[in-house]
């Protein structure tokens, strides 16, 4: 699974010193599954605005869109590099936004709402996923294995610099809870974590080892776990100056690829031995979004090879971040600049594009490392 993790939302809130979460999670043990509610037919009266409020990459040729139309959810699956499309069925009625987490090609996790649901086929059916007792916010759960995952709480109390929350663990998909820690105000250090700022799970490398952020006003704490997420230590990472921790990759090859922002400028802080110690931190050619605006997610294949979106152009690295290459892009028509980009070593790979109308919905495929570009329509209405 190549596994994307969009940064535009988290920079948005970055300025304020706050970090929202969004899906983070793994693919979980297929049970019997709810019974879907059938769609509504569409009136084409009312489709309106089309928005792609989710996209997950599962590989070079297969995808799923979440789309809204006329303010109602759909759910399509493309195994054909976004030739065709197949409308899937959701498990609920819904109108508000929504996104998916592609685990492979039977495996997904999809938030609707608070709630989180999972599918063991394909997104035929789809089953409600237990959270802790209390919680129902379902970007808060980050599932490694079919049965091993964790859950945070993520209510965000913007007035205060004091933030409460929770950690759980769970080893058997989510039917049980285990509370890792927890901090209030009766308890302001709890597993090494502090009460003060916004906490954020940012990936987990495997059953042991994983990184939080913990958000400040102005700037974050970097912190790191070895026993499953009983506790946590600070990361002694190169960087001076305050900055903000918004996402970290892990590669097929072992590396680790950490994105932080320094004021306005981009900063990727790579690792060859998966998170245990950090090189330099080394500049992304992108420019620091507008207020509101959404800055472009940095693909990452592997250690040396990554890639980011800059406009029309495709800036790639080969060497770690320490020099950039512009490959001047041939887009569709009516395409002026790319949003997010999916790249394989094979040089095949996915775009969604920055159109500015929400009305004119576009995802993109390359087979030549994004050289050219060939316009995938996803479906406005169920077909």
């Amino acid at each position: 699974m190549i596994g994307p993790r969009p940064l535009r939302a988290l920079v948005a809130l970055a300025g304020a010193g706050l970090v929202v979460a969004l899906v983070a999670v793994g693919y979980l043990h297929p049970r019997p599954a709810d019974r879907p509610v059938p769609r509504p037919t569409a009136n084409p009266s009312q489709i309106g605005v089309v928005r792609l409020t989710g996209f997950g990459v599962v590989s070079a040729t297969e995808a799923l869109a979440c789309t809204q139309t006329g303010g109602t959810a759909y759910l399509y699956w493309t195994a054909d590099a976004g030739r065709t499309w197949r409308q899937l069925p959701i498990p609920l009625l819904y109108d508000d936004t929504f996104g998916i987490q592609a685990i492979d090609r039977t495996h997904a996790v999809l938030q609707l709402g608070k709630g989180l649901y999972s599918t063991g086929d394909g997104g035929s059916t789809w089953r409600r996923v237990p959270l802790p007792a209390g919680e129902m916010y379902g970007p808060g759960a980050h599932f490694l294995s079919p049965s091993e995952g964790w859950y945070l709480d993520l209510q965000v109390d913007p007035a205060s610099s004091e933030q409460p929350t929770a950690l759980w663990w769970t080893s058997d998909g989510g039917a049980s809870w285990t509370e890792r820690w927890r901090v209030n105000a009766d308890h302001p250090l709890s597993g090494g974590v502090p009460l003060e700022g916004d906490k954020y799970v940012l990936a987990f490398r495997d059953a042991a080892h994983g990184w939080l952020t913990v958000t400040l006003v102005h700037s974050a704490r970097l912190l790191a776990t070895s026993d499953g997420g009983r506790t946590w230590s600070d990361v002694s990472l190169p960087l001076a100056g305050p900055v903000l921790f918004l996402d970290l990759q892990l590669a097929r090859d072992g590396a680790a690829v950490l994105v932080a922002l320094a004021g306005t400028t981009y900063l990727a802080v790579p690792s060859l031995d998966g998170g245990r110690t950090w090189e330099e931190p080394r500049a992304l050619p992108i420019a620091a979004p507008a207020p509101g605006g959404s800055a472009s997610r940095l693909s990452v294949i592997d250690h040396d090879h990554w890639a980011v979106a800059a406009g029309a152009t495709v800036r790639v690295t080969a060497d770690a971040g320490r020099s950039w290459r512009d490959i001047a892009t041939a887009l569709p028509g009516g395409i002026t600049a790319l949003q997010d980009v999916w790249l394989t070593a094979a040089g095949e790979g996915w775009a969604t594009t920055d159109h500015g109308s929400t009305a004119d919905l576009r995802v993109l495929h390359t087979t030549d490392g994004g050289a050219r570009w060939s316009e995938s329509h996803v479906p406005y209405v169920p077909g």
